[in-house]
């Protein structure tokens, strides 16, 4: 929905994917698609050089399923290679896309949570990251939901309050990354922003509470 929304917006896009799998999709929307395996470091090296275009901004999505074997994951060395192709390739934004439980945050997660050792790799990778030159800014939303509850979408809470814990709508982290993207006024360079809604909704009506300190609006 991001490239799309992008594409739409008349924003010349370029989308690095490891496989074929969804290029007629991303083409079909407006973007250019490149092949780049974010394990191969030299080859996605490579393909974010050759994506890059005088200022441009790389927005970093990788992650890996928690469900699947850990030589999948790409939240540590993939990200790295993401980061050090946009350093090789002389860009200087760079939004990253991790999550809710990392880096300050990794002390409220509950130690028998199965997402702890993903997160472990996004807090490396965000190290890493904060050691660069680069103009950066860290995105950490809520999770995205189990199957079985739908989010409230509307106005997310945007906050470097790393205590908050919740959920978010794929749309509202969109709008968020939007608005990092477009933001002009160099507020969000340098910043780990925690993104999540405060409230969600089962699929048989109950609403289900998560509750909030008070904290400003955020952005």
């Amino acid at each position: 929905m991001l490239v799309n929304r992008l594409c739409a917006a008349g924003h010349s896009v370029s989308v690095i994917h490891r496989s074929d799998t969804r290029r007629a999709e991303f083409e079909g929307m407006g973007a250019r698609v490149i092949r780049g395996d974010a394990f191969d470091r030299e080859g996605y090296v490579a393909a974010i050089k050759e994506a890059a275009k005088p200022g441009a901004i790389v927005i970093n999505l990788l992650g890996g399923n928690p469900f699947n074997a850990p030589d999948t994951w790409p939240d540590y060395e993939g990200n790295v290679n993401a980061i050090d192709g946009a350093t090789a390739a002389g860009l200087s934004r760079f939004i990253l896309v991790t999550s809710v439980g990392t880096g300050k945050s990794w002390q409220f997660v509950p130690g028998e949570a199965y997402i702890r050792p993903i997160l472990e790799l996004k807090s490396r990778a965000e190290e890493h990251l904060k050691e660069t030159a680069l103009d950066w800014t860290i995105i950490k939303p809520g999770g995205l939901g189990p199957p079985d509850y739908r989010i409230k979408r509307g106005n997310p809470l945007i906050t470097e309050n790393y205590g908050v814990r919740g959920l978010i709508d794929r749309e509202d982290l969109a709008d968020v990354i939007l608005r990092v993207l477009f933001d002009e006024s160099g507020t969000t360079i340098h910043k780990e922003l925690y993104v999540v809604v405060d409230r969600i909704e089962h699929h048989a009506g109950e609403p289900v509470p998560f509750p909030l300190a008070e904290l400003p609006a955020g952005l």
